[in-house]
């Protein structure tokens, strides 16, 4: 039992800190221009949104003495014309951007056509380039999307441990008031004892009404012991209060713990993503 245990944990531990190869495909897809050659790169966790923010800062990157081009919107397709990247060809490129969005990950197909046609109907060094001008921008995308579930869960840590401080806080609260109860619960002992030395003694006897006298002495006696046993109750409360308290803080531990270990199973996957 306890090695299937220790199998589950690490294949739990392996699923979370494993990521997925970022790989780009030459592949003929269909386009507003018809079947052509797209560089095309499964990544995994990101959204649409999120994929062509970057792909827009990463295709024009803003510069103070530098012209950019506009991207736009038409259909399914994000077009931006006559863009210079330097990374893949001295001569400008326009590029057609589709994004498909599935559970779990998207798939970015991106073409780049030049005036003599699109890149990677031949390989060539603008090919390669672009390949791996594709690859980068897939990991960067990557480690975007894990960063921010990163954040996310490091957000959901805090708030666990803000938690466990109110617990603890409330905790300290409970025992100081039961300290009061149990200070006025034998203050109120002390009272009914004297009560009773009074019922006992012959000042009742000797006052001028002794029977109305008794009778008020045994009416202070009762509301003191009503008293004595609702001090009673109350600390009993608050010692329930506690006990549920440590066990809340007990399962609030573990929970951060629980929830540490996932954080730094997701920094490290962050940090391996390459």
């Amino acid at each position: 039992m306890k090695k299937y245990i220790s199998l589950l944990l690490f294949l739990i531990a392996t699923s979370l800190t494993a990521q997925e190869p970022i790989i780009v495909k030459l592949e003929n897809r269909p386009s507003s221009l018809g079947i052509q050659p797209a560089f095309e790169v499964m990544v995994p966790q990101a959204t649409q949104n999120e994929a062509i923010d970057l792909w827009k800062k990463t295709i024009n990157p803003p510069a103070l003495f530098k012209k950019t081009s506009k991207m736009k919107k038409v259909k399914d397709e994000w077009l931006v014309n006559n863009v210079l990247v330097d990374e893949i060809a001295p001569f400008p490129l326009d590029v057609i951007t589709q994004v498909s969005t599935f559970p779990g990950h998207i798939y970015v197909r991106i073409f780049f056509q030049n005036e003599n046609g699109f890149l990677g109907a031949d390989s060539t060094q603008q090919t390669d380039a672009a390949i791996q001008f594709v690859r980068d921008y897939g990991v960067e995308l990557y480690r975007l999307a894990v960063e921010k579930e990163l954040r996310a869960e490091e957000r959901r840590l805090k708030s666990f441990e803000r938690d466990l401080n109110q617990l603890i806080r409330k905790n300290k609260s409970y025992d100081r008031k039961k300290e009061d109860v149990e200070h006025e619960r034998e203050t109120l002992q002390e009272e009914a004892r004297y009560q009773q030395e009074i019922l006992k003694s012959e000042r009742v006897v000797l006052s001028e009404n002794p029977e109305a006298a008794r009778e008020t002495a045994k009416e202070e006696l009762k509301d003191t012991e009503k008293d004595i046993k609702k001090a009673r109750r109350a600390a009993s409360r608050f010692d329930r209060k506690t006990r549920k308290n440590v066990q809340n803080q007990k399962d609030k531990v573990r929970e951060i713990e629980k929830q540490r270990i996932k954080v730094e199973e997701l920094q490290n996957k962050l940090d391996n993503i390459r």
